[in-house]
């Protein structure tokens, strides 16, 4: 009996002192006996990789929170523009625009500007791609600067100024072909009124339509314009008839240089500004598939070459030419931007 009290006493000891020494090491510990191996691989590795994980559901949530305030904005206003190199997009809160062609980069950025095409934000100084829809979030204000000829598809309150613009009280900035006359004058192709005014719903005349031709051709093959009015004001068209008949661009006489010219011969002129090569064709249009030009009428050789080439689009969704009906000088400044500046040029399929 004695000797089992002592065997008792003795493994009692041995449990005290073994509790006694397990709490005095750091629990966790490699001398921590209690604690087992596969309770520490089953629990650090969460412990490490949950202040990462933590970080990017956070990053996530505020991305998708930015996506969700930017989608509740405002988007009224969808419209298209051309926009010249230098010109700048700026952008508020809700706000958007898609680059459809050209080239250019986020030059300015206060908040978050998203890309929402593949769901990143981007910093100032970055390329933007083609196709891709941009959207101004939560308290942001953000410019973006036009590198080459662009098109743009706008939204909300996104705006386009051109840099270094020609300013017509009667063109303003959120006009449909604002960037197309800015573009055009500043090439050359074609002058306001006057220094203030562009008249953009004036009708063109045959003078007009020779003089714009023969600026274009000169521009095309030398690299500048040297043709000037003729010195007898009454005559002022002389110079340019001369030069069109010269180059062949024109190749009749017209009766009343000052009456307006119908869209059809403006079409059958400025074709025959440029080379043929000028005019591949970038849209597949079938013949008689404009709804009021079929391949037998006058001029629709060249109308057709317009519509395949991306610089003609049709008056409405069917393609309606109205070859008949005069053309204004905003319609000018399009035509002109998009026979000089291939990247202008529009996508149509007609049926």
């Amino acid at each position: 009996m004695v000797v089992k009290r002592f065997l008792s006493s003795i493994l009692a000891l041995s449990f005290i002192l073994g509790i006694t020494s397990a709490a005095a090491s750091t629990a966790g510990s490699a001398e921590d006996p209690l604690i087992s191996k596969s309770y520490i691989d089953n629990t650090y590795p969460d412990v490490v990789l949950m202040a990462p994980l933590k970080r990017l559901s956070d990053s996530l949530a505020v991305l998708n929170y930015k996506l969700s305030q930017a989608k509740a904005a405002s988007e009224t206003g969808i419209y298209s523009v051309s926009a010249i190199p230098n010109s700048s997009i700026s952008l508020n809160t809700g706000a958007s625009f898609v680059l459809l062609s050209g080239s250019a980069y986020l030059a300015s950025c206060s908040g978050t500007v998203i890309d929402v095409t593949n769901g990143s934000t981007l910093s100032a100084g970055a390329t933007l791609t083609i196709r891709h829809r941009y959207v101004a979030a939560e308290h942001t204000t953000a410019a973006a600067t036009v590198l080459t000829f662009a098109s743009i598809a706008v939204y909300g309150n996104a705006r386009i100024s051109a840099g270094n613009a020609p300013s017509f009280i009667d063109v303003s900035e959120d006009a449909w072909y604002y960037s197309d006359v800015c573009y055009a004058v500043q090439k050359g192709l074609v002058n306001g009124r006057s220094t203030q005014t562009y008249a953009p719903d004036d009708n063109l005349s045959i003078a007009e339509a020779i003089k714009l031709a023969s600026c274009m051709h000169q521009l095309y093959h030398n690299g500048s314009i040297t043709l000037n009015n003729y010195t007898d004001s009454s005559l002022w068209y002389k110079t340019y008839v001369d030069y069109a008949a010269q180059n062949k661009i024109v190749t009749k006489i017209y009766q009343n240089y000052t009456s307006k010219i119908t869209r059809s011969e403006f079409v059958s002129i400025f074709y025959a500004s440029l080379p043929a090569t000028e005019f591949t064709g970038i849209n597949t249009i079938y013949s008689n598939t404009i709804p009021d030009v079929k391949s037998a009428d006058s001029n629709a050789t060249q109308i057709y070459a317009f519509y395949r080439a991306g610089i003609l689009t049709g008056s409405d969704a069917s393609g309606t030419f109205y070859p008949d009906n005069n053309i204004k000088r905003s319609e000018v400044a399009s035509i002109l931007t998009r026979m000089f500046e291939k990247t202008a040029r529009k996508s149509i399929a007609l049926s």
